[in-house]
């Protein structure tokens, strides 16, 4: 008897039933392992090939890479298929690891259920449970999609011209070569990173925040931002319902494209249209700022993917400030465009290799971070 993951054990333990659960059974590495298999799952998935032997990352290609690559986050964590992949890989351990001929299930999720019985046809086990159909599509983050007139009037009240840049954080005035800092939030702890940079470089700073990128949605980047979405809208008519798309959620012999039947609108009408919206006013400011070089502090891995993105669309080097989790952006150079840097900075440290980097990128050349 063995307690699945998540399930009371009071019942069985007043009973004085001997059971172990999934963990015990699986031990630290079948566990590593279940995780392991969501994301890699969820990093081949995008290079199948789903249509005329191109894949999804291929099919969502724009300003010279693919989207994909400012959605890997999304796709690992808000879809159902990475989930559903970690589900199959932890019931197939758990027969492989009990050498079970038959097995009994009682009380579980119906989507792992319908999980745990097609692993057991995977593996040849006869399946006891209640299963009936195919199984329901799992919740995930639904797209916030605007509607016709709201679109209509967006484009309407966008400017024709960029708006006036803010004034530099640190340095001079406008009027010669800027650089351009891209942070989230206020940040109000980079100041010292950017007096230091300023001085260092003889340039004002002009500091941008993420949720202020919207402005710089001109009537021009509106247009470039329809193109995107009707690109993506496109692709998800193309690939929905068609069997490339349902043989690709699978794992090990384990199916469960029904399970991720929402997983398609939402990372391309949500995470990917998101990502084109961002790169498109990242565009319009870059092209009126004009900087000598990018300075990137964001957390958020897809949001700063699709800012260097929209960066490399434009001939502009940025450099990358880490707090020790976006140096792994650097691993995979064939997954989208790279920064020039990444370089680990925490306030009361010193500026110099931030300056350096970016007088590198400024005068562009590759540096390592």
């Amino acid at each position: 008897m063995v307690a699945w993951p998540g399930a009371p054990t009071a019942r069985l333990e007043q009973e004085g039933l001997p059971f172990r659960s999934v963990d015990a059974v699986l031990g630290p590495e079948g566990r590593a392992a279940a995780d392991g298999a969501a994301r890699t799952w969820a990093r081949v998935w995008g290079r199948l090939p789903l249509a005329d032997g191109r894949s999804f990352r291929e099919l969502v290609e724009w300003r010279g890479s693919s989207l994909l690559w400012s959605g890997t986050s999304f796709l690992l964590d808000e879809t159902a298929g990475p989930r559903c992949a970690r589900t199959a890989e932890v019931a197939l351990r758990l027969l492989e690891a009990t050498a079970a001929a038959e097995v009994d299930a009682f009380g579980l999720e119906p989507s792992d259920a319908l999980l745990l019985s097609r692993a057991c046809t995977a593996r040849g086990v006869l399946f006891h449970g209640r299963v009936t159909g195919p199984g329901r599509p799992l919740p995930v983050v639904r797209p916030a999609l605007p509607s016709g007139l709201r679109r209509l009037l967006a484009d309407a009240l966008a400017p024709a011209i960029p708006p006036t840049l803010p004034t530099p954080a640190a340095g001079a005035g406008l009027g010669g070569p800027i650089l351009l800092a891209l942070v989230e939030g206020g940040r109000d702890d980079l100041a010292p990173l950017l007096e230091g940079v300023s001085v260092s470089l003889g340039q004002p700073v002009v500091v941008v925040g993420l949720a202020e990128l919207p402005r710089w949605e001109t009537r021009r980047g509106r247009r470039a931002i329809r193109q995107a979405e009707g690109l993506l809208r496109e692709r998800l008519g193309a690939l929905a319902g068609t069997p490339g798309l349902a043989a690709s959620y699978a794992h090990r012999g384990v199916a469960f494209a029904d399970l991720a039947g929402g997983d398609l609108e939402a990372l391309v009408l949500g995470a990917l249209a998101a990502a084109a919206r961002r790169i498109e006013a990242a565009r319009e400011l870059l092209a009126a700022a004009r900087p000598s070089a990018v300075l990137l502090a964001v957390d958020g891995r897809d949001e700063r993917r699709s800012l260097v993105h929209a960066c490399a669309a434009e001939g502009t080097s940025v450099v990358v400030v880490a707090r020790g989790h976006a140096s792994g952006d650097r691993e995979r150079a064939d997954g989208g465009p790279q920064a020039t840097a990444v370089c680990e900075w925490e306030p009361g440290r010193d500026s110099s290799v931030v300056a350096e980097a970016l007088g590198e990128s400024a005068r562009g050349r590759v540096v390592a971070g």
